[in-house]
């Protein structure tokens, strides 16, 4: 009787597990059913899983209203735009010249301009002679003709002839050209200038360097332009 009883325990209590139990499981199995696609569409379709398309993702609003704008701004742009182009003006450059200003003077009369003075001249001159050089510097030259010189021959000996020569004055400065040479002579070298009848001769601050003597034709242009020369 014991082992009777406790079968019958045991068999309620398996009925009242399966009744339990079978309801959840009928109602899983047919979500399972509903969740799956049925294959047999797509074996139908003949489209694999791989090949299935995907919803067109959602644009928002703002992105929209963009779009739209640039389209509308798209449509009334011309096709074709002429770039316009900007100029900028230099500035005028001012002029470099400054305007001379005319200083007046208040006379008798009323008032005057004062002119500036006129820039010194400088006279310039050129004459042809035939040169000699003193080498020795034993020549007594003085105040007598050059033809009347009381001189050795061995002072005579160093009394060399140059040649035809043009004396030109340049800048201050006494060149005598001869030929391809050119002897140039500053006027602060110059300690004394001695004429004689046929010419003259220059006496350097050099006591050592040979003496230029030149003896030309036209001496009174040459004594003209030192005239004019110390009175400018």
């Amino acid at each position: 009787m014991l082992y009777a009883a406790f079968g019958m325990i045991l068999v309620g209590v398996l009925c009242f597990l399966y009744v339990s139990l079978s309801p959840k499981s009928q109602k899983n199995d047919q979500n399972t059913k509903r969740s799956r696609p049925d294959q047999r569409d797509f074996a139908g379709s003949g489209y694999s899983s791989a090949y299935r398309r995907t919803p067109p993702s959602a644009v928002s609003p703002q992105l929209d209203e963009r779009i739209r704008r640039e389209r509308e701004i798209a449509d009334r742009r011309p096709s074709w735009e002429e770039p316009s182009l900007s100029y900028a003006r230099s500035p005028e450059p001012k002029p470099s010249v400054v305007e001379k200003a005319a200083i007046l003077q208040e006379t008798a009369e009323g008032l005057s301009e004062i002119l500036p003075p006129e820039p010194a001249k400088v006279v310039q001159f050129e004459m042809d002679g035939i040169l000699y050089f003193d080498h020795s510097g034993k020549i007594p030259f003085g105040s007598k003709d050059l033809g009347d010189l009381d001189a050795s021959e061995e002072d005579l000996r160093n009394f060399k002839r140059v040649g035809s020569a043009i004396l030109k004055e340049e800048d201050g400065k006494f060149v005598f050209y001869s030929g391809n040479a050119s002897y140039t002579y500053l006027s602060q070298d110059l300690e004394q200038v001695v004429f004689y009848d046929q010419g003259f001769v220059f006496l350097l601050k050099d006591g050592k360097a040979a003496k230029p003597v030149y003896f030309t034709n036209n001496l009174d242009q040459f004594k003209d332009f030192l005239t004019q020369a110390t009175t400018a």
